[in-house]
């Protein structure tokens, strides 16, 4: 398999500001399987807020196999979570903030065997993503796993940080939101996470369509896998992030495709 591990569906009427982008899950399939894509894990947007009800529409109408990623913002009910794991939720996004309201939740999480993805960069909340290691969370960090490109990869005691708690850790990093960096930026942290973490705690996510609305330019589907070629030239880790290590952790393998349509 080839996955996509982060991509936007929604309708075009749910999108309220610029730039009016649609993000049908059909025109999204078919841009996938056009470059080779063959499973996608939806996340939800930003501009959705913490309603997941057009995340889970969206992926009723799945052709292709998917896996979702709903929103955690606030405490949930254990068999409202249970549904969601049989409705396709592979894990939960949410930000590394004061995680004591969410405390039983993220325990149902855990048992559920559902893993977390984490915004906003996680300086300043190592400490917290420490503890949720230990107690057996498996952690993704989204869009490099930080919280801006203001600093040179190279002297970021930030990703310093980062790499010392992903090392032999269950965690992972994903080379997201590609268009809002500079590309020398992601060249060179993305040079240092295969050296220093490999392949196989990497992850890629396509963020298509890209919906921030200062974007000026929004590179077409393809452009985002040339993209993701620059940035990791060897051709063998590109498969390993695109396939084994990808696959493994959304159980895509394990499920093979969920049907959401019933």
């Amino acid at each position: 398999m080839r996955i996509d591990c982060e991509v936007h569906a929604f309708r075009r009427e749910a999108r309220r500001t610029a730039p009016i982008v649609d993000g049908a899950l059909e025109q999204l399939e078919g841009a996938a399987r056009a470059c080779a894509i063959t499973g996608v894990v939806l996340i939800q947007p930003a501009f959705l807020n913490g309603d997941p009800t057009e995340l889970f529409a969206q992926a009723r109408q799945a052709r292709m196999p998917v896996r979702l990623i709903p929103p955690l913002v606030q405490p949930l009910a254990p068999d409202v979570l249970e549904e969601w794991g049989r409705s396709g939720a592979a894990g939960l996004a949410l930000t590394l903030d004061e995680s004591d309201p969410l405390a039983e939740s993220l325990e149902a999480v855990l048992q559920l065997g559902l893993h977390l993805e984490v915004s906003g960069g996680v300086e300043g909340r190592e400490r917290l993503a420490e503890l949720l290691l230990a107690d057996g969370h498996r952690l993704v960090f989204r869009g490099f796993g930080l919280a801006d490109s203001a600093r040179d990869p190279a002297w970021d005691p930030r990703l310093d940080r980062l790499m010392a708690l992903a090392k032999g850790a269950e965690a992972w990093v994903k080379l997201s939101g590609i268009g809002r960096v500079p590309d020398g930026w992601a060249q060179a942290a993305a040079g240092r996470m295969l050296g220093e973490i490999g392949p196989e705690q990497l992850l890629w996510g396509s963020e298509w369509p890209h919906v921030t609305a200062d974007h000026a330019y929004a590179p077409s589907y393809s452009e985002t896998l040339e993209r993701l070629e620059e940035l990791v030239p060897d051709e063998d880790a590109r498969g390993r992030i695109l396939g084994e290590t990808s696959a493994a952790l959304y159980g895509f393998r394990q499920l093979g495709p969920v049907d959401l349509r019933k």
